[in-house]
């Protein structure tokens, strides 16, 4: 792993190659990917005081191998001072994440943008942070389309606010490996980069299902607006909820300003609620064909142990790599591919005991 932080400071960019401890969290649904560090730290040594200089947000890339991963800053510092010698730990994010921590500049206001589209808003918010916008031609029309009017409040921040108005039209903000914001939809049709099952080598899963967060019906209701846009009300059947075991209703309001229909509104509610079905695989490997691995890919797993019965494909939402002095491990959090691509949602795991007949189990006493 390297780390190349630029410290303003005569040479500017410095590799530092004695940090310990690492760790690096690539995600795909978001603004930013984080990393964290531990290092030696000298108070005496000048080269030292001015690379982890506090409160100077250095740029900062991180690459491995000759592939970055990350392009950012340096923004949290723990130092620690005791009778034996202790690591100082260092963590920092993707350049994008300022949009997770602060809200619209008054120097762009009014927070109102009339006929704008997306597109055109994000470009002018990015601009005083000297950040680059990626619009992938998947969604450029959506991106281009002008909208009557948008506006974001005081208090929001900037993510919130970019992020609402690109869920109304199926479109994802992430960022990329050389720190841009990046528009763009999921990978889901990709073939799948790997596959894992139980007995690998090197390799465990766990499967999670947080029922608390599931409902068996979700209702979306929506009243008609001043501009003559009209009420509506749409319910969605959740098959990971059978209403035959359990009655779980939701009811959502759709505000007025949206500009996708009531049906549209209730499916994206349906594949929120499926990020509560998780698929974590922990591998020794980091690469797949010479590559590291990355979010937005698809892999297939085949693993009984937790209740995987059958080949499936999933997408993975992000990867945390993880290394100290003797080890490097891969955590990979994947997801159902429907809750990105909007295809439509079958219980993977409703015909189990279907497939019981495929295994030999011990007879029990």
């Amino acid at each position: 792993m390297n780390l190349k932080i630029n410290h303003r400071i005569g040479d500017g960019i410095v590799d530092v190659t004695y940090f310990n401890d690492f760790e690096i969290d690539l995600k795909f649904d978001s603004v930013a990917s984080t990393f964290s560090f531990q290092a030696l730290f000298d108070p005496y040594n000048r080269s030292h005081a001015e690379l982890f200089c506090v409160s100077h947000f250095h740029e900062a890339t991180l690459e491995h191998e000759g592939e970055t991963l990350i392009s950012g800053f340096l923004l949290g510092e723990e130092f620690k001072s005791s009778a034996v010698e202790e690591l100082t730990h260092f963590a920092g994010y993707s350049k994008p994440g300022v949009f997770e921590d602060c809200e619209i500049p008054p120097t762009l206001y009014p927070l109102q943008s009339d006929g704008l589209s997306l597109a055109e808003i994000a470009r002018k918010i990015a601009a005083p942070f000297h950040l680059n916008v990626i619009i992938d031609p998947l969604v450029s029309n959506a991106m281009n389309k002008p909208i009557d009017k948008s506006t974001a409040s005081e208090s929001q921040n900037i993510k919130s606010y970019l992020t609402e108005i690109a869920t109304q039209r199926n479109i994802i903000m992430t960022h990329d490996e050389l720190g841009n914001l990046v528009f763009t939809k999921a990978k889901t049709n990709l073939k799948p980069i790997c596959h894992f099952e139980d007995g690998l080598t090197g390799t465990s899963f766990r499967m999670s299902f947080s029922g608390q967060g599931i409902h068996s019906h979700i209702t979306v209701m929506k009243q008609a607006s001043e501009d003559g846009g009209n009420a509506g009300e749409y319910t969605i059947q959740n098959p990971y909820c059978p209403v035959r075991y359990v009655y779980r209703p939701k009811v959502v309001t759709q505000s007025s300003g949206t500009d996708i229909t009531t049906e549209e509104f209730a499916k994206q509610q349906l594949a929120a609620e499926l990020k509560n079905i998780k698929f974590i695989i922990n591998t020794d490997r980091w690469k797949i064909d010479g590559k590291i691995i990355r979010p937005n890919n698809i892999i297939t797993i085949f693993a009984p142990k937790i209740y995987v019965y059958k080949k499936i494909e999933l997408f993975i939402e992000s990867v945390k790599l993880k290394g100290n002095s003797t080890e490097t491990t891969a955590e990979l959090t994947c997801v159902l591919p429907c809750v990105y691509d909007g295809s439509a949602v079958k219980n993977v795991f409703v015909d189990a005991h279907d497939n019981f007949p495929r295994f030999k189990y011990p007879k029990q006493n």
